[in-house]
C-alpha cells in the first residue's frame, strides 16, 4: 500500500508507551513518501522517555534517537516556543554521557547523504571562534569523520582531517530560526551546504572532500569525542527536526527532489522562517 494511502497507523514504539493510533498529516505523508529518508527525529509528547539521564526519542522511520546527556531537554521552543524542540546545551557532555546519537544508524560511504536540520541559535550563540555542530558521523579528529557545522557565523562541512570547506558569512543571529542542510556526493567527491534557500551557498575554500568510512555513526547536535565515550563541539539552541537520507542529493538532477522534500520540511515553519 503507497504510503500515501495510510491515514491511520496503529503502532507501538519500542521502549516508549504505546499509543491505540498515530495520525498523519499531509506534510507527514509527503515526507514519508521519500523513499531516501531513513532518519526523522521530532520530538512529541508522546514519542520520548526520560529515565534519569538518558534520554529516548522514537523517530518516525523507525530510528531511535539516544543520548546519556541530562544537560540535553525536551521542551517548547521556535518562535513564540510554539513547537515541542530538543534542547542544546552547548559545550561538551560529562564523562560518559554520550551525546544524541541516533542508534544502529551509519552513513552509507558509497551512496552519500542529504541531512537537514530545523534549529534556532540560542541567546548566549558566540558568532565567532566556537563550532557549533548540526550533525556528524564518526568521531572527532578521525580520518573518515563527518562533520557539518557553523564557525565564525558560516557553515561548514568537513570529511576528516582534510579542510573544511566553508562558506562566506555572516549567516546566522543570536535567537534565529533556520533550516539548515548539507549534502555530499561520494563520485564526485562535492559536498552542498544550504540554509533557508533551497539553493546551496557557495563556497568560500574549494578543498576536495573524500568519502566518509564506512561505520560512521550519526550523531545530532553534536560528535563523539575520539574514545566513543563523550560528546564534543555541541549545538546551542533548539532543534526541531532531524532528517537523514541515504542519497546524496548534490548533483542537477537531484536539485528538483531536494527543493520539493526543502518546501515540504519548510511548510510547518512559517512564523519561523521563510524558505527561498
Amino acid at each position: 500500500m503507497a504510503v500515501s494511502a495510510i491515514t491511520r497507523v496503529p503502532f507501538a514504539l519500542p521502549n516508549m508507551p504505546a499509543r491505540p493510533t498515530y495520525e498523519l498529516t499531509d506534510r507527514d505523508r509527503r515526507l514519508l513518501s521519500y523513499d531516501a529518508l531513513k532518519v526523522w527525529i521530532k520530538p512529541d509528547a508522546d514519542n520520548m522517555r526520560r529515565s534519569g539521564k538518558a534520554l529516548r526519542i522514537a523517530g518516525r522511520k523507525g530510528y531511535m534517537a539516544y543520548t546519556g546527556d541530562d544537560a540535553i531537554l525536551i521542551g517548547d521552543g521556535m518562535t513564540g516556543d510554539a513547537k515541542p524542540v530538543i534542547k542544546m546545551p552547548g559545550n561538551t557532555t560529562g564523562s560518559g554521557e554520550l551525546p544524541l546519537h541516533v542508534q544502529g544508524y551509519e552513513l552509507n560511504e558509497s551512496t552519500g547523504y542529504f541531512v537537514a536540520c530545523v534549529i534556532k541559535f540560542g541567546a548566549a550563540m558566540v558568532a565567532s571562534g566556537v563550532p557549533y555542530t548540526f550533525f556528524a558521523g564518526g568521531v572527532d579528529t578521525s580520518d573518515h569523520d563527518v562533520q557539518f557545522y557553523m564557525l565564525n557565523n558560516a557553515m561548514a562541512l568537513s570529511h576528516g582531517n582534510i579542510a573544511a570547506q566553508q562558506t562566506t558569512g555572516p549567516l546566522f543571529t543570536a535567537g534565529g530560526c533556520y533550516l539548515v542542510w548539507a549534502s555530499y556526493d561520494p563520485a564526485s567527491k562535492v559536498g552542498a551546504v544550504g540554509v533557508n534557500s533551497v539553493s546551496p551557498r557557495n563556497w568560500a575554500t574549494a578543498n576536495v572532500l573524500e568519502p566518509a568510512g564506512a561505520g560512521r555513526q550519526v550523531a545530532i547536535g553534536g560528535k563523539f569525542n575520539v574514545p566513543g565515550t563523550a560528546g564534543t563541539q555541541m549545538f546551542l539552541g533548539d532543534m526541531a527536526e532531524v532528517f537523514i537520507c541515504d542519497e546524496q542529493w548534490v548533483t542537477p538532477d537531484k536539485e528538483m527532489i531536494r527543493a520539493d522534500f526543502l518546501a515540504d520540511v519548510a511548510s510547518l515553519y512559517g512564523a519561523d522562517f521563510t524558505l527561498a
